[in-house]
């Protein structure tokens, strides 16, 4: 499998800002991004956790010291147990399966985990579930985009005390003095008339902020702060990643048999998917016409199965090659055969293909190559 990113440029970013640690890294550390399947922006890795990635799909991670590490598939082992000269001595020349870098010395460029992290600590107490705090810092209060919910009431569901939310003008309120936290507390969210909006279940995070804090929010379960905190560090760090296989674990398939493939990108991107049929010509295959929206949803599996599109292995022997591409941005009108879905391309067409790819110069693309055998 042959993929076209920003692997290289991505590689320069993480030496610029600094490597060479001789330490063993503190064992846990959280997903900043991944293109494999099954693995959650945000998620915790635990303390020798062997991870799994398949040939092609990439998963960067970030260690409570700071230490940001990629990973390419195949790679199967535990990433906690790897000091940085044995990812250099992994890597070998050339080989950019293993990259990393401090994200502490990114302070000289403005470190992006320290405003995703501000951002995500601040709280919208209409939002149940569980909230992280730091410890001995009261949280910000967010204003709920609800409409009808700029009077508020918290409470606290064991005490039964109240206080009154008030907002400033840009939508911002301190935590109420009357309703000190503690690990564990659970908070309740009431509009003017009494009725509950939600519930916050509230843990305290000890570490004072960057990485460490992060790995700390993971593991006391706050998904949704942590997930939104690493996405920010993914789009300010790590380039977009496109993972392309076939969803049964091997690209050969027998004579009239449907193939069936997964697509999977890290983050919210354009996704446009050609087949290269036995007869060398070139068929639009995902979006599904000009109706179809060719944006997807990041870290979501998509299936392209030959039950709905015209993935099916021929009645003879041949060689099937399929190709998608993910951009940052929509290129409906630069990608050909954006409204002729399943029907074979001009020759000119699919010269025009690689074209529009080579001139996209300010725009994020990664692309994927999956080859077929029909035997």
């Amino acid at each position: 499998m042959f993929k076209r990113s920003l692997s290289h440029a991505f590689g320069a970013a993480m030496l610029a800002l600094g490597c060479g640690h001789a330490a063993a890294v503190r064992a846990e550390a959280v997903v900043v991004s991944s293109s494999a399947p099954g693995f959650i922006q945000g998620q915790l890795v635990a303390d020798g956790q062997a991870l799994r990635l398949p040939d092609g799909a990439n998963a960067t991670l970030l260690f409570a010291n700071g230490r940001l590490l990629r990973l390419r598939g195949p790679y199967d082992g535990v990433p906690g147990d790897m000091t940085d000269s044995a990812v250099s001595a992994r890597a070998g020349p050339g080989d950019d399966r293993f990259m990393q870098s401090d994200l502490g010395a990114a302070r000289a460029m403005g470190n992006p985990l320290d405003a995703a992290l501000e951002r995500a600590l601040t709280i919208d107490p209409s939002v149940s579930g569980v909230q992280c705090v730091k410890a001995g810092s009261p949280p910000a209060l967010r204003r709920p985009a609800e409409p009808g919910l700029d009077r508020l009431t918290l409470q606290d569901m064991v005490s039964g005390e109240r206080a009154a939310v008030s907002w400033a003008d840009d939508g911002s309120a301190p935590w109420p003095q009357a309703l000190p936290l503690a690990d564990g507390s659970d908070i309740g969210a009431l509009r003017p008339d009494g009725t509950p909006v939600g519930t916050l279940h509230v843990r305290m995070v000890g570490a004072a902020g960057g990485a460490a804090l992060a790995v700390g929010m993971a593991s006391a379960g706050c998904a949704g702060q942590i997930a939104a905190a690493m996405a920010a560090l993914r789009d300010a760090m790590v380039p977009l990643d496109l993972f392309l296989s076939a969803d049964r674990g091997g690209p050969a398939y027998r004579p009239g048999e449907d193939i069936r493939l997964l697509v999977q990108t890290d983050r919210d991107a354009h996704l446009y998917c050609y087949l290269r049929n036995a007869r060398a010509q070139l068929i639009p295959i995902f979006p599904a016409g000009a109706a179809m929206s060719a944006r997807v949803a990041g870290n979501v599996p998509l299936s392209l199965s030959g039950d709905r599109m015209p993935l099916r292995a021929g009645e003879g022997p041949a060689d099937l090659e399929v190709r998608c591409i993910a951009a940052s941005r929509n290129l409906d009108d630069e990608m050909p055969g954006r409204a002729a879905a399943f029907r074979p391309l001009s020759e000119e067409a699919a010269v025009q293909l690689d074209r529009a790819v080579s001139r996209l110069r300010e725009t994020e693309v990664a692309s994927a190559q999956l080859f077929l055998k029909v035997r």
